[in-house]
């Protein structure tokens, strides 16, 4: 079959086909030091072989046929080492303890760069830009543009798996040097004021099923994540101590939450027809925390950006509105990261801006 000549000296491409498929075979054309001409074949394109590759090695056996550093038989016969970034990643995750956020990562991964990049050492610093404009024209399942966090969790993913063949000497193309980390201010800082927790909670008395107003309840008496909460039992509930047991899947433990004697009187009603190992809620998490949404947006998001992480009000705000009437009233850091379950005090710091006085009292009372 005719050879098809590129963009690039010396660099050509034979169609074929791969497992059914229409494929291009590269091959580069050389001199030696005694005037031949030879031909060497590179790869397909379907093993992740780019036209602007081939050039690059071409360069690199012409310099090195100069130098007189390799002949030109064992130039010819060398073979191009694929190494396929699924593969890598395949190794990564398999590191990574079982949980919500590895799973997250692998469909991330698969979604986004398992089929954009196949050969790890041949992407460069172009692919990189290239991949950078083609994350900010995808949407989301919304019909979104994908959010500045959501590109930089792709590229931390990436870097992730790349990282970690670097260190076990897997790879050699160190490809995080082409890009940089940014930083994105867009932690949630929402919180409910009390008036609108009160209007909360008529609407949720008045127009929907009971149990979402003891969803509320829980949410804003313990902090608790959707998650945690939806798997709540009757025994998890101490009816003496005022007290319940919530299983943190994120960080893959059991913590005690608290409760107000008001929530205990409601929670010993609401379970009075439960056996001691039904849940409180037996609504699917995934229609609750939509039909959850469908309400906050009504009651205080209506004119906000979509994308606006900081300023929107979610189901997550629930924690966030715990957490902060705990900083506003004075509770010591430590203790708002053992209710909120948090494992790196960093995570609750955010909070201490919310405490009284930051710290006045203390500093305007040293009496030096």
């Amino acid at each position: 079959m005719a050879r098809i000549k590129t963009k690039f000296t010396g660099v050509y491409y034979r169609e074929s086909v791969t497992n059914g498929k229409p494929d291009k075979t590269y091959y580069i054309t050389y001199k030696d030091n005694f005037n031949k001409m030879h031909e060497l074949k590179i790869g397909k394109y379907s093993e992740g072989v780019r036209e602007a590759y081939c050039n690059q090695k071409r360069n690199e056996f012409i310099t090195k046929l100069r130098l007189g550093e390799e002949p030109p038989i064992a130039s010819k016969n060398k073979k191009k080492k694929v190494v396929l970034l699924s593969d890598i990643a395949d190794k990564y995750f398999k590191t990574r303890k079982d949980g919500k956020s590895k799973n997250s990562d692998i469909a991330t991964f698969n979604k986004h760069l398992k089929d954009y990049f196949v050969d790890v050492e041949s992407i460069t610093k172009y692919d990189i830009e290239k991949l950078k404009l083609s994350l900010k024209e995808k949407v989301n399942t919304k019909g979104n543009p994908l959010s500045d966090q959501t590109i930089k969790n792709i590229f931390g993913i990436l870097s992730a798996v790349v990282n970690f063949g670097l260190r076990e000497g897997l790879i050699k193309n160190n490809i995080t040097k082409y890009y940089k980390r940014s930083t994105i201010d867009n932690a949630r800082e929402r919180y409910l004021t009390k008036k609108e927790i009160e209007r909360l909670y008529k609407t949720l008395e008045s127009k929907y099923p009971y149990f979402y107003f003891i969803f509320a309840k829980i949410a804003l008496n313990t902090g608790a994540r959707a998650a945690t909460i939806m798997n709540i039992k009757k025994k998890d509930i101490n009816f003496t101590q005022n007290t319940i047991i919530l299983k943190d899947f994120k960080n893959n433990s059991t913590y005690t939450g608290f409760l107000s004697d008001e929530l205990t009187i409601l929670l010993k009603q609401y379970t009075k027809q439960l056996k001691l190992n039904d849940y409180l809620f037996t609504l699917g998490q995934t229609t609750l925390l939509r039909n959850l949404g469908k309400i906050f947006n009504e009651l205080f998001n209506k004119g906000l950006d979509p994308a606006d992480r900081k300023n929107r009000a979610v189901v997550h705000t629930f924690r966030h509105t715990f957490a902060s009437y705990l900083a506003i009233n004075g509770t010591p850091i430590f203790t708002i990261q053992k209710l909120m379950n948090h494992k790196d005090i960093k995570m609750t710091m955010r909070y201490a801006k919310l405490a009284p006085d930051s710290g006045r009292k203390s500093v305007v009372n040293l009496g030096f």
